[in-house]
């Protein structure tokens, strides 16, 4: 089995995102010892965002089903995966653009969805998602980011979502580690939560 781990953290192992992300991950090894990790670590892909030219590229390799090009690599793997942990901080309301920019490379049509009766279903295989974000401010229910990728890992198929949150980091009143900690106990109960999830695939 297989779980596709989205990196969309721009500071690399200085992210307080990444490391709650990371605390989930051991959780689950923990109880699903024998799971492969795929990582796809965001900054380090060369993903390029869709333009005029790319987009009729990508319709053309979809018209013709060929999977196997390296375009159409970041969706592949996104259909073969059981399950999906995606870490990303909370900037300007959402995420960082590099996450958009993998969403525009997973949604591939004939891959990863169709059209039916007008409207896309989705076909990945993985059942159950993670999205976990951090915010040095308070989110005030403003959360976007984890009700957009909510949203998009649905309509591409997945089933169950969880998000794991930490906020006002950053703030003079507030005790960054008790919110750290009080999040990491909620990211070990997610690991645990999807390894159940990849046991009933």
């Amino acid at each position: 089995m297989e779980l596709l781990y989205v990196d969309a953290c721009p500071r690399g192992d200085a992210s307080r995102t990444k490391a709650l992300a990371e605390a989930l991950l051991k959780a689950l090894l923990r109880e699903h010892p024998g799971l492969t990790v795929n990582r796809h670590v965001l900054a380090e892909m060369g993903l390029r965002d869709m333009n005029a030219r790319r987009l009729t590229e990508k319709e053309s390799l979809c018209d013709r089903a060929a999977w196997a090009d390296p375009m159409l690599r970041a969706g592949a793997e996104f259909r073969r995966a059981d399950a999906v942990l995606i870490a990303a901080p909370y900037w300007d309301l959402s995420f960082p653009s590099v996450l958009k920019t993998w969403v525009e490379n997973i949604w591939v049509r004939g891959l990863t969805f169709v059209y039916r009766e007008d409207r896309p279903v989705g076909l990945a295989r993985g059942k159950a998602a993670v999205y976990v974000t951090t915010a040095g401010s308070h989110m005030a229910g403003h959360d976007w980011g984890t009700l957009y990728m909510e949203d998009v890992l649905k309509t591409l198929g997945i089933r169950d979502f969880r998000a794991v949150r930490a906020e006002a980091l950053d703030l003079d009143s507030s005790d960054p580690d008790a919110i750290l900690a009080e999040a990491a106990r909620d990211a070990d109960d997610a690991g645990r939560w999807l390894a159940r999830q990849l046991k009933e695939v």
